[in-house]
């Protein structure tokens, strides 16, 4: 029993004597993914214990990350069999690995990394590019995007845990739940569809140019041309549509949660006048004159007459005494119908009164009637003749002045010769 006590003793004594000595020795680690691929800038951690000559025993953590074929290499200087950690992450993947100093160390480590793949697609299965998305495990979280065709890949993440991926696009995250199995994964974005359509108020189509502006993964304007133009992963949410013909320009704004047809017409025609009638009909001086004239918008899909908009019509009456100076009035509409009615204030006796009639609908088509007379003369038109004018009245009689001297002329020659 002594003699066993005596050896045991004497193969502690090499140990000890080197306890507390720092000893190098290169560490070598060959990092592998569940498909014995090489990974890549692995973060490998190395915690151990070092007696310095000034300041006595430390204990220092050292970090290196793996090269591009998957080994940390690192030359440590440790205290001889003290104990030692080396942890070895990867996309919060890790291993750990305890043991004491003896110089050295050459090892294979096997992390459970896999990849997996993100497909954003919109409504109809085509891929929706550059999408934002948000990759959360746990408390920890990162950021990444599709690329331009909509897909992402992500490379050796820990297969042991889910990931909850969020993707935005329109205003809206969508999320799917990834366990990484090298496999693709999809979200599907709702996305819709709009259509629209341009026409004349005759009900022709016509070609316009046609901007629609959402909201995707930024503010998104979209630009086509034609009778029809179709805007295509259109998500919920505002939306503002533009069209251009012909100088006209129509804009709208609406609110998208399905697929849809819009229309718009381009009201190209003016307002239709009528001829105007009076009220009363031989105006008396100094007494008020009631105009009435039948105002519609043509076409089979005008734009129609705009409403009163505080308290002004879309008509007005012009009226002159003497054609340089013109006012106006307006022209409401009769209950239920399209006759407008101004009303001219009374004007002196013998006054001649011009007028005109201006109108225009919603697309601010305006329509002008021509120049319209009355009077107030106090005899009637008839009976308010001008001055007499003696040279024309001998002009148009000529032949009456005539008759008298010729007859005269005659006398005197039958009584002077004969």
């Amino acid at each position: 029993m002594r003699l066993i006590f005596i050896l045991s003793l004497l193969l502690l004594l090499p140990i000890a004597a080197f306890a507390g000595t720092p000893t190098t020795g290169d560490v070598t680690l060959r990092l592998k993914d569940t498909q014995q691929r090489a990974v890549i800038n692995a973060s490998v951690t190395f915690e151990y214990t070092y007696t310095d000559p000034l300041f006595g025993e430390l204990h220092k953590t050292d970090v290196i990350y793996s090269n591009q074929f998957g080994v940390a290499q690192k030359t440590l200087t440790a205290d001889f069999n003290t104990p030692y950690r080396i942890t070895v992450a990867h996309h919060d993947a890790s291993q750990v690995i305890d043991s004491t100093w003896a110089g050295g160390l050459d090892r294979f480590i096997n992390l459970q990394l896999a990849d997996f793949s993100i497909r954003t697609v919109d409504s109809e299965s085509t891929p929706i590019g550059s999408v934002p998305l948000r990759i959360v495990a746990g408390t920890r979280e990162f950021s990444s995007a599709t690329n331009a065709t909509g897909y992402g890949i992500f490379q050796q993440y820990n297969s042991q845990i889910a990931y909850l991926v969020y993707a935005r696009y329109g205003g809206t995250e969508h999320f799917t739940e990834v366990v990484p199995d090298n496999r693709l994964h999809t979200i599907q974005i709702p996305t819709y569809a709009i259509q629209v359509k341009s026409i004349n108020d005759d009900g022709n189509a016509v070609i316009s140019d046609m901007n629609l502006t959402f909201m995707g993964v930024v503010p998104i304007m979209r630009r086509t041309a034609g009778i029809v133009g179709l805007f295509t992963q259109v998500p919920e949410g505002n939306a503002s549509l533009s069209l251009a013909y012909n100088g006209r320009l129509i804009r709208d704004t609406f609110y998208v949660n399905s697929s849809a047809t819009r229309a718009y017409v381009f009201d190209m025609n003016p307002p239709n006048l009528s001829a105007p009638a009076i009220s009363p009909e031989t105006p008396v001086p100094e007494n008020e004159v009631d105009v009435y004239v039948n105002i519609t918008d043509p076409g089979m899909n005008a734009s129609g007459m705009p409403a009163l908009i505080n308290l002004i019509p879309p008509a007005e009456l012009y009226y002159s005494l003497d054609g340089a100076v013109w006012k106006s009035v307006h022209m409401f509409p009769e209950a239920n119908s399209t006759t407008y009615k101004g009303r001219l204030p009374g004007q002196p006796a013998n006054s001649v009164v011009r007028y005109y009639v201006m109108a225009w609908d919603n697309d601010n088509n305006t329509a002008r009637s021509p120049q319209y007379t009355f009077n107030t003369f106090v005899t009637g038109p008839q009976d308010h003749q001008p001055p007499l004018n003696l040279a024309a009245i001998i002009a148009q009689f000529w032949w009456v002045v005539l008759i008298p001297a010729v007859l005269a002329i005659l006398y005197y020659v039958k009584k002077k010769y004969f």
